[in-house]
């Protein structure tokens, strides 16, 4: 997977360009194969699926691709078969995780959220409820103003935030969740 063809059609965001997903793209990279292997992780507000990608160069696992954005589903749905693994990225149009399909995949081992501070949080409970023990929760779409409740509400849920990156105005959140 060394050239990737990603469209994001008319809707999709995600053309790596923007601070959030630099942010995510980091916090990927920052994490060292060799000593955390996730074996399934899940892309909330997956956009034209460029985390998605990401996930899967970098781990090889599958990934469920959720967007609210039906035509950020076609886009990665597409995209997955023009770069031949459609059946490691699942592609789900759902608000959240309340969709069957989610969680029949879970709980994830990596999840990434990339979506605006009001629905992380909102989606905090059920965000931790879909990470497996000892995984790995990656936030991003946080303005540098914004990042206090967020960090206050993942730590209240007994996450441990293990790193956090700054993007120009934006913050990104590497989190894990203690093992059992």
């Amino acid at each position: 997977m060394d050239d990737i063809y990603l469209h994001a059609g008319a809707q999709a965001f995600g053309d790596g360009a923007h601070p959030t997903t630099q942010g995510v793209l980091a916090a990927l990279r920052a994490i060292d194969p060799a000593e955390f292997t996730p074996a399934m992780a899940c892309d909330m507000g997956t956009g034209s699926g460029i985390v998605a990608f990401a996930v899967l160069a970098a781990f090889g696992c599958p990934v469920v691709a959720v967007d609210l954005a039906a035509s950020a589903v076609a886009a990665v749905r597409e995209n997955a078969q023009r770069n031949g693994v459609a059946a490691r990225i699942l592609p789900i149009h759902a608000d959240g995780f309340d969709h069957a399909d989610i969680a029949a995949h879970a709980p994830f081992d990596l999840l990434v959220m990339n979506i605006l501070a009001e629905p992380l949080m909102r989606l905090c409970v059920a965000a931790d409820t879909h990470l497996a023990a000892g995984g790995v929760l990656i936030l991003s779409g946080i303005l540098v103003w914004q990042e206090t409740p967020i960090r206050e509400a993942y730590a209240a849920r007994g996450l441990e935030l293990t790193s956090r990156l700054t993007v120009g105005d934006w913050v990104t959140h590497i989190w894990q969740k203690p093992e059992l």
